[in-house]
C-alpha cells in the first residue's frame, strides 16, 4: 500500500486532536472540580446522581418544615412555662386569702384585683401567635379566645409531614391546655373570675373550691406543657435522622460527581506532556514541504 504525503499528516493531525481533547477534558475536569458534567459522560452515575439530588431536596424540605415545627412548639412551651408561673402566684394568692390575716376588705380588694390581672396576662398567652398564627386556637383563623375569655377557635389539628411517611401534631387546641368551658367547673379563665369574687366577698367555702379547680386547671396546663415536651423530644431525633441521611447522600454525590483533584491535576500534567511530545513527533514524522525546499 503505498502511503502519500496526505495520508500521513491527515493521520498525524488526526492523533494530535485526539490528545488536544484528553488534554481539554482533563483541564476541564480539574477546573469544574466534577467528572460528570453532563449526563453522555456517564449515563450510570448521571442517573444516580438526578435520583439522590431528588431525594435531597425532598429532605431539605422535611428539614424546613421540622425547623418550623420546632419553631411552633417553642413558642406553645413558652406560653405554657409562662401559664403555670401564673398559675402558680394564683395558688399562693388562694392560700393567702384563705388566711384570717387576710380578712381585712382592702387586702380581699388587692388580692381579687391581682387574679383579675393573672387572669388577663392568661388570656394574652393564651393568644400566643406564631408568625402571626394563634397556636392554641386548631386551624381556626383569628384569636383563639376573645376578650370575654371565650373559646373561638377549633378542635382541629395541624399536623406536620415531616419524613417520609412520618407526621407530628404540634397543636394543642385551648380547650386541652385552659380547660373545656363545658365542664361544670369551667375552664381556668372561668375559674379565676369565680376565684376573685370569692376573694373579694371572703366566702371561704367558695374560695376553698375554687382554689382545688384552679390547681386542677395548673395541672391540666402541666400535661399539655408535658405533651409538648414529648413532641420536642421527638421532632428533635427526627430532624437529627434527617441530617444524618442529608450528609450520607452529599457523601454519596460527591463519590459519583465529584474529581479527585490530585489525579485530575496529575491527568492534566500528563496530557500536557503527552501533547507537547506528539507535536515534537508531527513535526518529524510530517514529510518536508516544497516550503522547506526553499529554504
Amino acid at each position: 500500500m503505498r502511503v502519500t504525503n496526505s495520508m500521513v499528516m491527515n493521520s498525524t493531525l488526526s492523533d494530535l486532536n485526539r490528545s488536544l481533547e484528553r488534554l481539554q477534558q482533563n483541564q476541564t475536569e480539574l477546573a469544574s472540580g466534577r467528572v460528570i458534567r453532563k449526563v453522555s459522560d456517564d449515563p450510570t452515575g448521571a442517573t444516580s446522581a438526578m435520583k439522590i439530588r431528588s431525594h435531597l431536596r425532598r429532605t431539605e424540605q422535611y428539614q424546613r418544615v421540622a425547623n418550623d415545627s420546632d419553631s411552633w412548639l417553642a413558642t406553645a412551651d413558652t406560653a405554657l412555662v409562662s401559664g403555670l408561673d401564673l398559675m402558680s402566684r394564683v395558688k399562693e394568692i388562694a392560700v393567702r386569702a384563705g388566711n384570717d390575716g387576710a380578712a381585712v376588705g382592702s387586702t380581699r380588694d388587692a388580692l381579687a384585683d391581682e387574679v383579675g390581672h393573672l387572669r388577663d396576662q392568661l388570656l394574652a398567652l393564651a393568644n400566643t401567635e406564631y408568625l402571626d398564627r394563634p397556636v392554641f386556637n386548631g386551624t381556626a383563623a383569628g384569636d383563639a379566645y376573645s376578650s370575654t375569655g371565650a373559646y373561638v377557635g377549633n378542635d382541629a389539628a395541624v399536623v406536620r409531614e415531616i419524613g417520609p411517611g412520618t407526621t407530628l401534631e404540634v397543636s394543642l387546641t385551648g380547650p386541652a391546655v385552659f380547660g373545656d368551658p363545658s365542664s361544670p367547673e369551667g375552664d381556668v379563665f372561668a375559674i379565676l373570675d369565680r376565684l376573685s369574687t370569692a376573694i373579694r366577698n371572703g366566702d371561704m367555702a367558695a374560695l376553698a373550691i375554687e382554689h382545688e379547680h384552679a390547681d386542677a386547671a395548673r395541672a391540666t396546663m402541666a400535661s399539655a406543657a408535658a405533651q409538648v415536651g414529648a413532641r420536642s423530644s421527638r421532632l428533635a431525633d427526627i430532624s437529627a435522622r434527617l441530617s444524618a441521611d442529608e450528609v450520607t447522600m452529599r457523601e454519596t454525590l460527591s463519590q459519583i460527581e465529584d474529581a479527585d483533584l490530585a489525579e485530575a491535576l496529575i491527568n492534566v500534567k500528563t496530557g500536557e506532556n503527552a501533547y507537547t511530545a506528539a507535536l515534537q513527533a508531527a513535526s518529524k514524522v510530517i514529510p518536508p514541504s516544497l516550503v522547506d525546499y526553499l529554504r
